[in-house]
């Protein structure tokens, strides 16, 4: 597996079909389900709106299938299922699909595993002979267990670095004891370190059967022939019986039950379960959305309950229905301050559910949820092996057909309907709840063709806006990017930018934060800010280099959408009450990130790189920064920052670009220009010797950065730095973590600025490792200076870039996005199809030459965290 998310999948009874024909089909307006004759469900999603498509296949296994002596065991496999079959070793099975520029990765789940792969349409087939010879044929290699042993332990030890993963498992345990779900997914090391090769195989023989498999193929195809595929590569092997397992029983008791501990985090953590009706109970739907209100920021009772007034008692609230094949459960999360918030904290969120006419979204809302729904659908749908992931748990416990229908049955739903079910299961509150607090302080160390046209325009403000029309998606997107991020804030104030960025969406002059969240809700609108720091390695968009804001609607409420962004962006206000909400969010984010090896590490990098420049800065701040932050220098630093003169405005669009144009102008034609001077960017210096820095910590991994400067996008040598990046990574996760199992993640970039640019080669591993891993970076940049480097390689290289530049372009708020940054890069719009020409013409003579001018093994900054001093 590669180091990714963990997910996992169960096929529904609703999906399997008692048809013994062939091929039973079951057809509704968007998706065409099949069954094959071995048992296996196809479910197949025509989207033609780019040239890519995505099979994702769920098997029936999980930790819920597991039991306390091989608990891991399905994750394990998944591990081992890369590492080769009958006829293809572990290089044949993880480059194949990289080689023509698709993607390859599987999660695993507590009911569920899942195998995606992302091909470009031309070589799909490919890639699904890869996935069934995978799924089907595996033939779990001896000599790859110890390797593979080291690599999930390192991962376990990973998770247990992340405080907030003990918070969690805290609150699986009280809320799901004595069930399966209450196992954790990776198991336990004692387990992984000893479980036999036979007990793994029994395992996989068992529940690796077409008959307990699903797959879920969306993209540009034609059915007839997908289904074709399928049976090529996935009809020849027969079901099986498979085991029976019972209903798993689990209802939270009448009453209240709270559990504490303390362990090392750095805020509260507070968890409630409550009881929820089954999917197949009619009663479900009216949950739904009492869950959705709960969980809708500004207008969601519990927010406005915990997280806002002069004093609010929680940084943030979120609510979710887990919905289960045997069971619902409706799960509440919020983060505290302090230890004693977290029982204030749970006697609100008691006293809202009970008050059950909080519940009850009014009209305007409750079409607001509905419409938010639809369109959050559309946005998804757009980005194929994504979709299939975030579908996947309800899809395995509710079937295909029900998923497909939930939008629809949540349309029926009344007010009166949602006032019933609230008090059905809210007027007597019964839960299960948890309060996680800090440890008391101790002294520690611390390319096909189509109909898209582009037009560019600088207005008289200053505002550079370049617009993309293509008519085959129902999304209409905008991004903002501000240029200079780190460069542009004033000395002292680290992190003003993201101060400013999270208080856009609080409210404007003519709309109050209640206001411009109904508005936005009602068009369905996804406003992004930030990356989000609760999801690891979501932080690819931050940089020192710019900020974004990402806006997306669909196309009927375009309009609206530019009317409110444009607000946004000429007149937020900054109310004292919620300046100072976003600060102890912020300090709270601070803190929780000094415990992250990983982001500490990147920090000292940097810090080391920039040496005081401005790209040396915390792009979030630290806490003496944003505490020393005032409403006057937040409306400062937002007025030129968002002048438009420092401004690129990028849109995608289903209208004529000239209309789109013209609206744009419209709406933003009247942004007030202010005067800035052109701030100072600061060069990276040049390493002599190895130049160290680490930061101490307690942890059982060490991260390490290995890296220094290169020339900038501009050069000559950048389309050879980046395939050689890409090589390096390549080598270093074949030898660091596939051969030597040192580590779970692992990996080397270029990244290329205007003027200027920097190489990382980076890894986690245990602390033990420290030395090896080192060394070990050192040499495969010595490998890559001195040793031949193969066609194939480069193929490859270019390949996986080509294929995650269309990935990561799946989304139209992702194409807006990327547009901008390009356009700021000085490359322009439209550099990305020109760019991967440039890569193609890359040659191995040129990959060796720039690996010796630039990647030296004698001089480099070495970043380091988790090294204890």
């Amino acid at each position: 597996m590669k180091p990714n998310y963990i997910v996992a999948i169960v096929a529904s009874a609703i999906l399997i079909l008692a048809s013994g024909e062939a091929l039973s089909e079951i057809k509704n307006a968007t998706t065409e389900t099949y069954k094959l004759d071995n048992g296996m469900t196809v479910i197949l999603k025509e989207n033609h709106s780019s040239p890519m498509i995505t099979s994702v296949v769920f098997v029936n296994a999980g930790a819920r299938y597991e039991t306390d002596y091989n608990n891991g065991v399905t994750h394990f496999l998944e591990h081992l299922l890369f590492d080769g079959t009958k006829t293809r070793n572990r290089a044949e099975l993880n480059e194949t699909v990289e080689m023509y520029g698709g993607y390859i990765n599987a999660f695993t789940r507590k009911d569920l595993t899942a195998y995606l792969i992302l091909m470009p349409k031309e070589y799909i087939e490919i890639g699904l002979d890869i996935q069934s010879d995978q799924l089907l044929n595996s033939i779990i290699p001896e000599e790859e267990l110890p390797k593979e042993r080291k690599i999930v332990i390192e991962e376990m030890k990973q998770t247990l670095d992340d405080p907030d993963n003990a918070a969690d498992d805290f609150f699986t345990q009280a809320v799901y004891r004595g069930t399966p779900y209450a196992r954790p997914v990776l198991g336990y090391e004692n387990i992984i370190a000893t479980i036999p090769r036979d007990r793994i195989l029994e395992y996989y023989t068992t529940y690796y059967m077409p008959n307990n498999m699903t797959a879920l193929v969306i993209g540009d195809f034609d059915s007839n022939e997908m289904l074709a595929l399928f049976e090529k590569y996935f009809g020849s092997r027969p079901a099986q019986p498979l085991p029976e397992f019972g209903k798993v029983h689990l209802t939270v008791p009448s009453g209240r039950s709270i559990e504490r501990a303390e362990m090392g985090v750095e805020n509260t953590h507070v968890g409630a379960a409550s009881n929820a009706p089954h999917f197949s109970d009619h009663d479900y739907f009216a949950f739904y959305l009492i869950s959705e209100f709960l969980s809708s920021d500004d207008i969601s009772p519990l927010s406005r309950a915990l997280t806002q007034g002069s004093e609010p008692i929680a940084q943030s609230v979120s609510a979710s229905l887990e919905t289960q094949r045997d069971f619902s459960l409706l799960e509440i999360r919020a983060t505290c301050s302090s230890a004693p918030q977290g029982d204030s904290a749970i006697a609100v969120i008691e006293r809202t559910l009970a008050n059950t006419d909080n519940l009850v979204p009014s009209e305007d809302q409750l079409r607001g949820l509905i419409v938010s729904l639809k369109t959050n659908d559309i946005y998804l749908r757009e980005k194929l092996h994504y979709y299939g992931i975030m579908i996947a748990p309800m899809m395995v416990s509710t079937g295909y057909e029900f998923l497909e229908n939930l939008i629809p049955n949540l349309e029926k739903v009344t007010r009166g309907d949602i006032s019933r079910v609230a008090k059905k299961y809210f007027s007597q509150p019964a839960y299960i709840a948890t309060i996680v607090t800090p440890q008391a302080a101790v002294d520690t160390v611390a390319e096909v063709k189509s109909a898209t046209e582009f037009l560019k325009e600088v207005l008289p403000n200053g505002l550079t806006v370049v617009v993309k029309c293509n008519p085959d998606s129902r999304v209409f997107a905008a991004n903002v990017l501000g240029k200079n991020r780190s460069a542009m804030e004033p000395a002292g104030k680290d992190g003003i930018t993201d101060f400013v960025n999270q208080l856009l969406t609080e409210g404007t002059s003519s709309r109050s934060k209640e206001q411009l969240s109904a508005e936005l809700t009602s068009i369905g609108a996804n406003v992004t800010v930030a990356d989000n720091p609760y999801i690891p390695y979501d932080d690819f968009y931050t940089t020192h280099q710019f900020s974004f804001i990402k806006f997306e609607t669909i196309d009927e409420y375009a309009e609206k959408g530019l009317t409110l962004l444009s607000d946004m962006i000429a007149n937020a206000v900054f109310n004292d009450n919620d300046v100072e909400r976003v600060r102890k969010q912020k300090l709270g984010l601070i803190g929780r990130s000094s415990g992250s090896t990983r982001d500490q590490c990147r920090s000292v990098f940097y810090r080391l790189l920039f040496d005081g420049g401005s790209y040396s800065k915390p792009i979030p701040g630290t806490m003496q920064s944003i505490s020393s932050i005032t409403r006057d220098d937040l409306i400062a630093h937002y007025r030129s920052f968002y002048s438009p003169g420092n401004l690129i405005l990028t849109v995608c669009t289903n209208e004529p670009a000239a209309d789109a144009m013209e609206n744009v102008k419209r709406h933003f034609g009247g942004l007030i220009p202010a005067s800035i001077s052109a701030p100072e960017i600061s060069q990276p210096i040049s390493p002599t010797g190895a130049v160290s820095m680490n930061a101490p910590m307690d942890k059982e991994q060490v991260y390490i950065y290995i890296g220094g400067p290169l020339p900038g996008i501009d050069s000559e040598d950048a389309p050879a730095l980046d395939v050689a990046a890409s090589i390096l990574s390549d080598r270093m996760g074949q030898e660091l973590r596939e051969k030597q199992g040192l580590a779970y993640s692992v990996g080397a970039s270029a990244n290329l600025d205007r003027e200027f640019g920097w190489y990382v080669a980076a890894i986690g591993t245990g602390r033990e490792n420290f030395q090896v891993a080192r060394d070990g970076i050192v040499g495969e940049i010595r490998k890559l200076q001195n040793e031949a480097v193969s066609p194939d390689e480069i193929k490859k290289a270019v390949n996986s870039s080509w294929g995650s530049s269309l990935t990561r372009n799946l989304s139209r708020v992702n194409q807006a996005y990327y547009m901008g940054v390009n356009e700021f890069l000085g490359v322009g719009y439209d550099f990305g199809s020109k760019w991967i020409e440039k890569l193609r013409a890359v040659t191995p003579d040129a990959v060796q030459r720039v690996a010796k001018q630039y990647f030296s093994t004698e001089n480099y900054f070495l970043a380091t965290a988790g090294l204890k001093e």
